[in-house]
């Protein structure tokens, strides 16, 4: 199978082609995190905000040292301050707190905050009861929800993993009524047409509260050393399911858990599907591919700028791109641009999805596309590479 990339716009970074087919084939689970939810009009922090937003509630002394700290390397002052100058007026124990956070160990910080205001009396901590009031402020799915549902789908119904609390994919989906699993009741990962839904594999928001949810270290050794139900989910979905991620950094301390899980998982294992992430930067900069790739994830490298727009048209262009059951207007559309000219003068880039187009489709819509390529008079050189293609050996892996 070709390792060409597709560029859905001229504009936008390529996609895999062995992923977009993977999807079109029901062989992928999108796997979200909190930069999903972070854009408007959702606009719920990210990890490292949520650890501001509860130290604030809980210590305000503290809270505020944090919220100077990030809105320092956001915009750093000339020359940049030392952490040691956001650390005045802290004792001890906020003082260690503040360096985990620093460190971007923010289960840490929670962890170590949550045991250091806890109170026997309190049903649940002051600290899950802030986090709760926190993530309940969700104000509306985005367009990334969106474009991921659309793109997130087996045998007709939602199917994605997500540690993200918050219940926006169920939100987004509306009308549709779509299964909610929380984390005491993840099914096992399976081929069958039984396993959808959304997975939320560290905890999700409950009514009742009366689901954990995994902020801190604790919770987090818990859940992946003794009672290992996140990581046996993990280790299922990535034996059969190639995992799309989307939503995280490369240090986000949830996903280094799951990625960790996995890495040690793959020693054992070497049926594990390929593994992809949609990988935000800085503008020219070429080390986030390299530490993605490092830890055996294939990167998809987007500009960050203006609120991570470019992942939002990115997502949304794939979505559009989606095959429609009977004429896939989508296809035939881009057929006639592309054909519009010799195939010996076409680039790489438009020979790549003119060969995606006839790889994804069913053998039946293959002989409709050729002969709509009559119907446009197109290059008998198109016709050749149509040919090419419809001769090579299908795959399903």
């Amino acid at each position: 199978m070709t390792e060409a990339l597709i560029y859905l716009e001229d504009d936008l970074p390529g996609l895999p082609e062995d992923l977009m087919l993977a999807r079109d084939q029901g062989r992928v689970l999108f796997l979200t995190g909190a930069g999903v939810s972070t854009p408007a009009p959702s606009e719920l922090p990210d990890f490292q905000g949520l650890v501001c937003e509860i130290a604030k509630r809980l210590d305000a002394r503290l809270g505020q040292a944090m919220y100077d700290w990030r809105e320092e390397k956001a915009s750093p002052s000339d020359p940049p301050k030392a952490k040691e100058a956001f650390m005045e007026g802290l004792d001890p124990r906020q003082c260690a707190e503040f360096k985990r956070f620093v460190s971007s160990e923010y289960d840490m910080v929670l962890g170590m905050l949550e045991r250091r205001m806890v109170r026997a009396s309190e049903p649940l901590s002051s600290l899950r009861v802030a986090a709760r009031q926190i993530l309940d402020a969700a104000k509306a799915p985005n367009a990334l929800h969106a474009s991921i549902n659309l793109l997130a789908r087996r045998f007709g119904e939602l199917f994605v993993a997500t540690t993200n609390f918050d219940r926006l994919h169920e939100e987004a989906a509306r009308p549709e009524k779509v299964a909610s699993h929380g984390l005491e009741g993840l099914p096992r990962a399976s081929n069958g047409p039984g396993f959808h839904g959304v997975f939320h594999i560290h905890g999700v928001l409950d009514p009742k509260q009366s689901r954990q949810l995994v902020l801190t270290d604790q919770d987090f050794g818990d859940l992946y050393l003794r009672r290992r139900l996140t990581a046996d989910f993990i280790y299922d979905a990535t034996r059969i399911f190639h995992l799309v991620i989307v939503g995280y950094s490369v240090n986000d301390p949830p996903f280094r858990y799951l990625m960790n899980a996995v890495a040690g998982d793959s020693l054992h294992f070497p049926d594990l599907k390929d593994r992809y992430v949609f990988a935000p930067r800085d503008a020219g900069d070429l080390t986030v591919g390299e530490d993605w790739s490092a830890r055996s994830i294939i990167p998809i490298c987007y500009d960050k700028a203006d609120h991570h727009a470019e992942l939002a048209r990115l997502l949304k262009a794939w979505a559009a791109s989606i095959p429609s059951p009977g004429e896939d207007r989508w296809a035939r559309k881009r057929l006639r641009r592309l054909c519009r000219g010799p195939r010996g003068e076409a680039s790489e880039a438009n020979v790549a999805l003119f060969g995606y187009i006839f790889r994804r489709a069913l053998r039946t819509e293959q002989g409709a596309l050729a002969r709509f390529l009559g119907e446009i008079g197109a290059d008998p050189g198109w016709l050749d590479e149509a040919i090419k293609v419809l001769r090579e050996p299908r795959s399903g892996s």
